[in-house]
C-alpha cells in the first residue's frame, strides 16, 4: 500500500514536470541553449527610429567621420544574428537663438540587387564582392530655443549598436551608409 502511494506520487510529479516543460519549452530552450548563442541586446547613446517624421533642419548637418565594426558575431547553425556598432562624428550649425541637436537616428534597411554576369557581360568586377544589403543611418536634427546660442558650430560624436541578421549561409556583404560616407562589412554565416 505504501509502495503504491510512492509510485503514484512519483508518476504525478513526473507528469507535472513534463507538462510544465512542454508549456514553457520555448522559454527554457531560449534561456538554456539559444540565449548563450545570441548576441546581447544593443546599447545606444541616441534612440533609433524607423519613421521619417518632420526633418526640418537636415541642411545644418555635416558628417565628418563614419565607422562601422563588428562587436559580436558567433554565427552558426543555431544563430544568425550579429551585433555591430557604428560611430558618427560631425558638426551642427543653427540659427541664432535656435540650438541644433541630434534627436534620433533613422535607420533604413533594404536589399541591393546583385548583377548577373550573363545578363551584364560588361561588368568586369567580381560580382561576389558587391554588397547585398544597404543599411542607411541618418541622424535627425532638431532645434530648441536657446537665447545664449549665437550660431556657433557644435561638434557631436555618438556610438550606437545594431543587431542584424544574416541573409543566407556563406558571406553576407552589407554596406552601411551615413550621408556620403560608407563602410562595408562581411558576416560569415556557417553551418
Amino acid at each position: 500500500m505504501k509502495r503504491r502511494k510512492v509510485v503514484y506520487g512519483i508518476v504525478i510529479v513526473l507528469i507535472t514536470l513534463l507538462i510544465t516543460g512542454f508549456v514553457f519549452r520555448n522559454r527554457l530552450l531560449s534561456s538554456l541553449i539559444i540565449g548563450e548563442l545570441l548576441p546581447r541586446e544593443p546599447r545606444n547613446q541616441i534612440e533609433t527610429v524607423t519613421d521619417i517624421g518632420w526633418w526640418a533642419f537636415q541642411d545644418e548637418l555635416k558628417i565628418d567621420n563614419f565607422t562601422v565594426k563588428i562587436v559580436e558575431s558567433k554565427l552558426n547553425l543555431f544563430n544568425n544574428y550579429s551585433l555591430i556598432s557604428y560611430t558618427v562624428k560631425g558638426e551642427l550649425k543653427g540659427n541664432n537663438n535656435w540650438k541644433p541637436y541630434i534627436s534620433n537616428i533613422h535607420i533604413s534597411q533594404r536589399f541591393i540587387r546583385k548583377y548577373n554576369r550573363e545578363l551584364h557581360p560588361y561588368l568586369d568586377k567580381d560580382t561576389s564582392k558587391i554588397p547585398e544589403a544597404l543599411i542607411e543611418i541618418t541622424p535627425i536634427v532638431r532645434t530648441k530655443e536657446n537665447k545664449s546660442y549665437k550660431g556657433e558650430v557644435i561638434q557631436f560624436c555618438f556610438t550606437n549598436e545594431l543587431k542584424i541578421q544574416s541573409f543566407h549561409y556563406g558571406d553576407n556583404w552589407i554596406r552601411f551608409k551615413c550621408d556620403s560616407l560608407q563602410n562595408d562589412i562581411v558576416l560569415k554565416q556557417r553551418k
